[in-house]
């Protein structure tokens, strides 16, 4: 008897997942009037906000996105299931819909529109399901989420909620779904370069990231990593620099860019005498900038001399260094 009984339920059971899955089969894309219990907007101003919401099984989520997409590839929807919906898997779906008319609000239930894909809640406590919005979405599939196969038009993702199985306990009809969204970032970042010529008159150089010419390197989008620069000009010094991307962020970086003139570096030790060229000079912490060709540097400290002959080429630096020793010896 009882076990007539549970064989008459498991058979009623297949026969309203059979329904479903044929009531799914019969939802081709198409445009259609329909209406909602309610609009839940979920509008991110920022990309890395985080809204939850509770949407019943006759809901709809409007959600739009900051008018800036450059680091969004698409919305993240993770949804806690309650354990009705589990134990009833497939009697809900969710639909996603475009070519919406009227344009969603919250004062408003009846709509017109087409829609695009349909699928069922699964019989798992927690489902994520990913809207990409870009080309760049670059989530990969696992058994706990699902990616939509189609990329919705903006300005917003339309996703409606509705039973879609028959002979349903009536408190199905009462569940919620408590919905947790978040944008999808791009592993992307930009670069903000700014260089500093010597002089008020700017010449001209090129710019290099690992390797390939830029253009626009005042702001320049590049995936997340470790890349390369290089500057490189007939009249100015070549620089090179390593920095970092980080998601969804700007890296600043600032070059002060160098005449190509020789430089000479001078070291010694204080109250040395210094003359570049037969004339005296004042030892700095900062190169000096010399013409191309030869320059002789002579160092006085105390009764000690020496003279020293540079020959200085265009883009080199040359080092100039005084040292002063003192020796120890043994004798018996």
């Amino acid at each position: 008897m009882n076990f007539s009984r549970k064989k008459s339920k498991i058979s009623f059971s297949r026969k309203s997942i059979i329904f479903s899955l044929l009531f799914l089969a019969g939802l081709s894309a198409h445009a259609e009037n329909f209406r909602v219990r309610k609009l839940i907007p979920i509008a991110f101003n920022g990309i890395t906000e985080k809204i939850t919401v509770e949407s019943g099984i006759n809901d709809a989520l409007w959600v739009t996105l900051p008018k800036d997409l450059t680091y969004i590839s698409g919305v993240e929807l993770n949804l806690k299931i309650p354990e009705d919906l589990v134990t009833w898997r497939d009697s809900v779906a969710y639909m996603l819909y475009e070519g919406l008319e009227p344009s969603p609000s919250e004062n408003t239930q009846s709509y017109y529109g087409e829609h695009i894909h349909v699928a069922t809640i699964p019989g798992n406590f927690s489902l994520t399901i990913y809207a990409p919005v870009s080309n760049d979405f670059s989530i990969k599939d696992n058994p706990y989420s699902v990616k939509l196969p189609v990329q919705p038009a903006l300005p917003g993702i339309f996703l409606r909620f509705m039973m879609v199985m028959k002979g349903v306990p009536e408190s199905l009809e009462n569940s919620i779904l408590e919905i947790t969204a978040k944008p999808v970032l791009k592993n992307k970042g930009a670069l903000a370069l700014t260089t500093n010529p010597p002089s008020s008159e700017e010449k001209q150089y090129s710019v290099f990231i690992d390797d390939l010419p830029v253009q626009d390197y005042k702001h320049k989008i590049l995936t997340t990593g470790e890349h390369h620069l290089s500057i490189v000009s007939d009249s100015y010094r070549n620089e090179l620099r390593t920095f970092r991307i980080e998601q969804a962020k700007t890296t600043s970086l600032s070059v002060n860019l160098r005449g190509i003139e020789p430089l000479l570096k001078l070291l010694c030790p204080k109250d040395t005498q210094v003359f570049l060229d037969g004339n005296p000079i004042k030892v700095s912490s900062e190169p000096i900038i010399v013409t191309q060709g030869e320059h002789t540097v002579k160092f006085i400290l105390g009764d000690y001399e020496i003279v020293k002959t540079v020959s200085a080429m265009n883009g080199r630096t040359y080092s100039v260094n005084l040292n002063v020793d003192a020796s120890i010896s043994e004798e018996d």
